[in-house]
């Protein structure tokens, strides 16, 4: 059995980056059912507003910079939930992405 904390160890990491750096997250299997509820609200403080929405192989990717604002008109955040009906792969959703510049001056 794994005893490693990963929610813990990813709380610390965002607890301890410095204001100004970027937070890239992306979800890979599971994030539903291993990112335990703190962790998940540490990410919706950061902006996050599909981390709850998570469910059981969803795709999700999720952009921030920690303690300062991200221009509206940057894509922040994407998900795609698994549907027997539309996922490319069996069982697993598409791959998602978002894409945008970052202004340097917002560093």
């Amino acid at each position: 059995i794994d005893s490693t904390d990963h929610s813990k160890q990813m709380m610390d990491f965002i607890r301890n980056a410095p204001k100004g750096t970027l937070l890239l997250m992306a979800t890979q299997d599971d994030g539903s059912t291993r990112l335990k509820n703190d962790a998940k609200k540490l990410v919706e403080e950061l902006g996050s507003k599909e981390i709850k929405n998570i469910q059981f192989r969803s795709s999700w990717v999720f952009i921030a910079a920690k303690g300062l604002e991200l221009p509206n008109n940057i894509q922040r955040e994407k998900i795609n939930h698994s549907d027997q009906k539309k996922d490319r792969y069996k069982g697993w959703p598409a791959e998602i992405q978002i894409e945008g510049c970052i202004p340097r001056n917002l560093m």
